[in-house]
């Protein structure tokens, strides 16, 4: 999840946590001095419901806090239509009325989740108001809130539901605004040259430069440089990452034809990266084949870095994809290898020439025993299976020292250079060991 999308998920759960937390609050208090104790005492736990949201949002546990949200509040307007909201003929149900707003906010907060597990969980929360609005469900409950104030309550509820529900529909009209402001900032910044490659060294053991990862980034002109979390999702969503990428692919073979043009420059490997639509692309080979040609380099410099994401939607396309680039010379990737759970399978029967271990275990490799011996059995998995393997994340010289003694030979990360723009590059490689 990109920050604006992360950021847009923030302010719903802090909305409604809030909106829980308030009418919560505030109709326990009411029933507390009715006497109603059992009544007040479910509002006032739907109120600390609202109280916990926020704080896990605040705590940048946004996927926890949602769950939290729309599990508690389900529960909690469910039991409120069958045992509290009963109604009769005088006075109907409204509690219901706040699964419809629930049901939006989980499409728009669970966008992120697997399709079936967001649309199951919208259609759930559809089907219970449909069940409390057409059939007459109720249970005799000696819980009933009297008719009297129901009568007070349907107007609050139902004014606290459609500011709810502008809310949400502002929240997400914003978005869809930014979403499309961002996809036309794109497609000018690519028509408009604005986009630019930076490499961050990757070395050997000696600290010698060996290869580089094109890393993008966009030069605008009025925020300045914006690395690809910020916009890299857009480009997705939208369908843009295809033109985007194969700008990428075009100037990093570009770049790579002048460096092997280069004799202190004609070692040096180039990594790019692939998004799963790319390599979905029916002559998305064809592609990386025409790219090659016109640029003249040599196949085995060029490394595209895929991740296990590209082989969730159609694994045996990816596969035939896969060997058909391997057998034009072109080296294949693994990359944050560790954060899935099919890594070691996909090593074994595809064509890849090297893995990098994810930052998650670098990162700890000298304080955590654990995490020492993941990357040491990596690294001997690496030498079983006969490819490279890059360790990523390395900032501290003793992270370094602790791999190599472990015997990892390729590394990429802070200590060796941050993402830096061609030039520094070359004055960089002119200054390695």
């Amino acid at each position: 999840m990109d920050r604006r999308r992360r950021r847009r998920a923030f302010h719903l759960l802090l909305a409604t946590g809030s909106i829980m937390a308030l009418v919560g609050l505030g109709w326990g208090v009411f029933f507390a001095w009715r006497g109603e104790w059992p009544v007040a005492a479910m509002e006032l736990a739907m109120a600390s419901l609202g109280v916990g949201v926020i704080v896990m949002a605040r705590l940048r546990r946004p996927r926890a806090a949602s769950w939290v949200a729309f599990l508690g509040l389900a529960g909690v307007l469910c039991f409120f239509s069958a045992f509290l909201d009963v109604p009769t003929e005088q006075v109907p149900r409204t509690s219901h009325v706040f699964l419809l707003v629930l049901a939006l906010c989980a499409h728009h907060v669970f966008r992120d989740e697997k399709p079936w597990l967001r649309y199951a969980l919208v259609g759930a929360l559809m089907a219970l108001f449909v069940v409390f609005a057409a059939a007459p469900l109720q249970a005799p409950s000696s819980l009933a809130i009297a008719d009297e104030v129901r009568r007070v309550g349907i107007w609050i509820n139902l004014a606290t539901a459609m500011a709810s529900l502008l809310i949400v529909l502002r929240l997400a009209d914003t978005d869809i605004a930014e979403h499309r402001a961002l996809h036309r900032a794109l497609r000018d910044a690519l028509s408009q040259r604005r986009f630019v490659l930076f490499y961050q060294p990757q070395v050997d053991a000696a600290g010698r430069i060996v290869g580089a990862e094109a890393l993008l980034r966009w030069q605008d002109a009025r925020r300045g440089l914006i690395r690809p979390v910020d916009f890299m999702q857009a480009a997705e969503d939208t369908g843009f990452i295809l033109p985007l990428g194969q700008w990428v692919l075009q100037e990093a073979c570009r770049q790579l034809a002048a460096w092997q043009a280069t004799p202190a420059l004609r070692h040096v490997r180039l990594s790019v990266n692939i998004s799963a639509l790319q390599l979905r692309q029916p002559d998305f080979v064809q592609q990386v084949e025409d790219v090659m040609a016109r640029s003249g380099i040599q196949a085995g410099a060029l490394t595209l870095e895929l991740t296990e994401s590209v082989l969730v939607h159609d694994m045996d396309d990816a596969v035939g994809k896969m060997r058909a680039l391997h057998a034009m010379g072109v080296r294949l990737s693994l990359d944050d290898f560790g954060a899935g759970y099919s890594s070691l399978s996909y090593l074994r029967d595809l064509p890849f020439s090297e893995m990098k271990i994810d930052r998650a275990f670098t990162r700890g490799v000298v304080r955590d025993a654990h995490a020492a011996t993941i990357t040491r059995n990596l690294l001997q998995l690496g030498r079983d299976l006969g490819i490279d393997v890059i360790a990523e994340g390395i900032e501290q010289e003793d992270q370094f020292a602790l791999l190599g003694e472990q015997g990892c030979r390729l590394f990429q990360g802070y200590l060796f250079g941050r993402p830096m723009d061609v030039a520094a590059f070359s004055e960089r490689i002119a200054t390695s060991p």
